[in-house]
């Protein structure tokens, strides 16, 4: 399990001290970082939070007046308030506002706090994962109704032409007709698959460590075909790196990005770098083109599921592979950006961060 990041707000030194030493003893790992007011704790927005305990009564007001600011900030934080007054009634305004739990500081122990977090995160996970799938079945929904009610109307009106075609005799336009049915079906196929492959990206199977150069050799298999059609020169430096991480997501991941990378070449030979380097936990994945680029004003709106480029629209697709890498990214624990420093090209990085430890580079 990767080292927690903890914020502790609490204006009180002696139950400040009190509460790292309890927390250390379960957790010597942790980064924790300590405030001591609402004000002096949102200056760590930005700042990861995994768990936040808030103190009941601060300089600058009440921790249940902070507790929505909090959760602004740290949307997937799971949130605990202390206080010195045992007051049922403030237990329940804490939950109803959005904490986790509450404890009073003369029930603190380091069991307490063990079993606190633990439960809060397991709640929390299992809240994020419902979260997602109602959003991925609105999502689903959405796009069911809208995007293959157009080619279920091609079809329909295609299977219509063939039977006047065929009966009037004209062969040779029923086979254009056919053609063209084909197109819309695999248009529809492409959806639904992209869409399966968004919704459940690999969910089995436990992280393993393998070496970055495993992962591109699986990527050089399943690319083989694109690349000798395309041409496109690949550059691969692994850095020598191992990772933990789960493969088959992250060559999906890679996958995408080389394919968008083709795909937006802009008519040139596609040149592309993939390059893995150590990162904080773990590993930083970057793939860099020659293609025509992403505005500014897009970067960060193309991992969103359905979005895609206003000058790439004529390109097939369903706006749904960026948005895929996305989750993979965040399934380890990572982050994924379009590089805003690129002057050509396109650059994206990701991070894969389910490791407490440094990239290893492989023997």
């Amino acid at each position: 399990m990767a080292a927690l990041n903890i914020l502790l707000i609490d204006d009180d030194g002696g139950d400040g001290k009190l509460m790292l030493r309890l927390l250390k003893q379960h957790h010597p790992d942790a980064r924790i970082s300590e405030a001591d007011s609402g004000e002096s704790a949102l200056g760590f927005a930005g700042s990861p939070a995994d768990i936040i305990f808030l103190d009941h009564l601060l300089p600058d007001g009440t921790g249940l007046d902070l507790i929505t600011r909090l959760k602004e900030a740290w949307p997937q934080a799971v949130l605990f308030m202390t206080t010195g007054h045992g007051d049922e009634e403030i237990a329940k305004s804490v939950i109803l506002a959005g904490a986790s739990d509450y404890i009073p500081k003369s029930a603190l122990s380091a069991e307490a706090l063990k079993r606190m977090i633990a439960n809060g995160l397991k709640v929390a996970d299992m809240r994020w994962r419902i979260q997602e799938q109602q959003n991925e079945l609105r999502l689903f929904s959405d796009v069911l109704v809208h995007d293959i009610r157009a080619p279920l109307r091609a079809i329909k009106f295609l299977s219509d032409q063939i039977q006047e075609e065929y009966e009037e005799g004209d062969l040779e336009e029923v086979s254009r007709q056919f053609d063209l049915m084909k197109k819309s079906v695999n248009k529809t196929s492409e959806l639904i698959e992209r869409l399966a492959s968004h919704i459940n990206p690999h969910s089995d199977g436990r992280a393993e460590r393998v070496s970055v150069d495993s992962l591109f050799d699986s990527l050089r298999a399943v690319l083989a075909q694109d690349l000798a059609e395309s041409g496109a020169r690949i550059d691969w430096q692994s850095g020598g790196l191992s990772v933990l991480c789960f493969p088959p997501d992250i060559v999906q991941l890679l996958q995408n990005l080389i394919s968008n990378a083709i795909k937006y070449s802009g008519g040139g030979i596609p040149e592309i770098s993939v390059t893995a380097e150590p990162a904080q936990s773990g590993v930083m994945i970057s793939v860099a083109d020659n293609g025509i680029g992403v505005p500014p004003e897009y970067r960060e709106k193309i991992f969103e599921p359905f979005k895609r480029l206003q000058r790439g629209s004529e390109q097939p697709g369903t706006g749904l592979g960026l948005a895929t890498c996305a989750k993979i990214a965040k399934r380890h624990k990572g982050l994924i950006w379009c590089d805003p420093q690129t002057k050509t090209g396109t650059t994206i990085r990701f991070t894969i961060s389910l490791d407490p430890l440094p990239a290893r580079e492989t023997a």
